[in-house]
């Protein structure tokens, strides 16, 4: 075999086998940014209580539409996204964050 032969067969393999992981890697760190704007949002919110008290999980749309395929790295660096929000004796909610990191909608009940 030719060696740009194999080499290309290398790297279609590899590309195959670590473009999902990678994708997954940037997902996870753009859901990881967006989070961290709500949890400073909660910090603001209330001051006293532990960052450990302060819960903030990927809303379940956002994370089945991740999940299903039918929401992609593109759509959630465009739209932005959904997270939950809980501070325990406090209340819970929503925040909703856009893709430059801005909270589009913040709701809090007990």
């Amino acid at each position: 075999m030719k060696p740009a032969l194999i080499l290309g067969l290398a790297t279609a393999i590899l590309a195959g086998c670590v473009s999902p992981a990678f994708a997954d890697a940037k997902v996870d760190a753009t859901l990881s940014r967006l989070g961290k704007v709500c949890k400073d949002k909660l910090m603001t919110k209330f001051p006293g209580v532990p960052m450990s008290d302060l819960h903030v999980t990927v809303g379940a749309t956002v994370k089945d539409s991740l999940d299903n395929g039918s929401m992609t790295l593109k759509d959630l660096q465009k739209s932005g996204a959904s997270f939950n929000v809980e501070v325990p004796g406090k209340g819970s909610g929503y925040c909703n964050v856009n893709a430059k990191g801005k909270i589009s909608q913040f709701t809090m009940g007990k």
